[in-house]
């Protein structure tokens, strides 16, 4: 009897097995599975609301079409909340369960790249559309970006700290990340090789709120110029008590303090910061690609696209180009995508070099609270 019980339930579970394979086995043929990791609820939300508005404006726009060679694109999202840690974990359970070997993600240049020997391992390959580190320029032939790297963006900082705000001495205040010392390392080697001296690095860590003794240690190496690095709400916070410390520094800082999440809550704090960001205004583009994609977000979210968001929403699209082109081979997807030339998407004409892009700078200014173009 317990023979018979145990070969009836034996069978039974093969059955259920095959049934179950055979179904993911049929919906992996009739869809393009994508899995996305990004920070949804962390500190770096705001870029991961950005991400996914465009992303999914993109997939409701392919699938309308007809798909990608008439497969109807399936994209699931996990939240890491910047951990690198909960990064892995997601990446694996996308890989392993979701049977996505095309990996969205992510926010945090750090769970980006604790990514990528996942995505080797596998076989996957991974986009990111808004991780910035050095560290991560030409890290793998499974990787690529469209963000350009914070060399660009920091770089261009310091040298406006020294020729335009006259800073011979500099402070660094960044968060402890390999985004927030990706800036750091860069600004210090460009401003020092323009003649100025960094007097001071003051790291914090990511989430932290209470920045005073640091400010203190600021205060006391009386720099001309200070260089804010970090994630929106921290940067939101440190400017509101970098004010109440009375230092009279200039301050630059990176595209984060640009968010509504930091200007928010630095209120008339921010005033007066200038921060370099990458070139993305449609409201001013003659490109139809450009403007056509930032009257379809607006009119989908009643808000204006960012160059997160129209970065996201050309990941999609370039995936699209890659398997049309040479199929669904994700080591031929990740060759054709990191050596893509003159790709005409949301975010303008960009080309890849070794699945890194290089952008335009321009210079924004706060002013009232709100961020304008910076025109001395």
């Amino acid at each position: 009897m317990n023979r018979r019980i145990f070969g009836l339930i034996a069978s039974f579970a093969v059955a259920f097995i095959i049934g179950f394979s055979g179904c993911g086995g049929n919906q992996q043929s009739e869809t393009v599975n994508i899995g996305t990791t990004l920070d949804l609820t962390g500190p770096n939300a705001t870029y991961g609301d950005q991400v996914k508005k465009g992303l999914d404006l993109a997939v409701e726009e392919v699938n309308a079409q007809g798909g990608i060679q008439g497969k109807k694109i399936q994209i699931t999202y996990l939240d890491s909340k910047s951990d690198p840690k909960l990064a892995v974990t997601n990446a694996q359970q996308l890989i392993a369960v979701n049977n996505s070997k095309l990996l969205l993600g992510e926010i945090s240049s750090s769970a980006t790249q604790a990514m990528i020997p996942v995505v080797e391992q596998n076989g996957a390959f991974l986009f990111a559309p808004a991780s910035s580190s050095p560290k991560l320029t030409n890290v793998s032939k499974n990787f690529a970006r469209n963000w350009p790297s914070d060399v660009a963006e920091a770089g261009s900082a310091a040298q406006f700290a020294k020729d335009k705000l006259n800073g011979g001495t500099a402070s660094i205040i960044y968060v402890n990340s390999d985004y927030g010392i990706g800036l750091k390392d860069k600004f210090t080697q460009v401003f020092e090789s323009f003649g100025g001296k960094v007097v001071s690095s003051e790291p914090y860590e990511v989430g932290a709120t209470d920045f005073r003794t640091l400010m203190l240690k600021v205060k006391a190496a009386d720099p001309e110029v200070i260089y804010l690095a970090g994630n929106p709400k921290e940067m939101g916070i440190a400017i509101k008590q970098l004010k109440d410390t009375n230092i009279p520094s200039k301050i630059v800082s990176d595209t984060g303090f640009l968010q509504n999440d930091c200007l928010s809550l630095a209120g008339v704090a921010a005033d007066g910061v200038i921060v370099p960001t990458p070139d993305y205004n449609p409201a001013e583009s003659k490109d139809n690609r450009v403007s056509d994609f930032s009257k379809k977000f607006k009119a989908k979210y009643n808000a204006d696209p960012t160059m997160v968001s129209a970065n996201a929403y050309d990941a999609i699209y370039l995936i699209k180009d890659a398997i049309e082109h040479v199929g669904n081979d994700p080591a031929k997807i990740a060759e054709f995508i990191r050596n893509k030339k003159n790709f005409n998407g949301a975010a303008g004409v960009v080309s890849f070099v070794d699945g890194d892009v290089e952008v335009p700078i321009t210079f924004k200014i706060i002013e009232n609270g709100r961020p304008v173009n910076y025109a001395k």
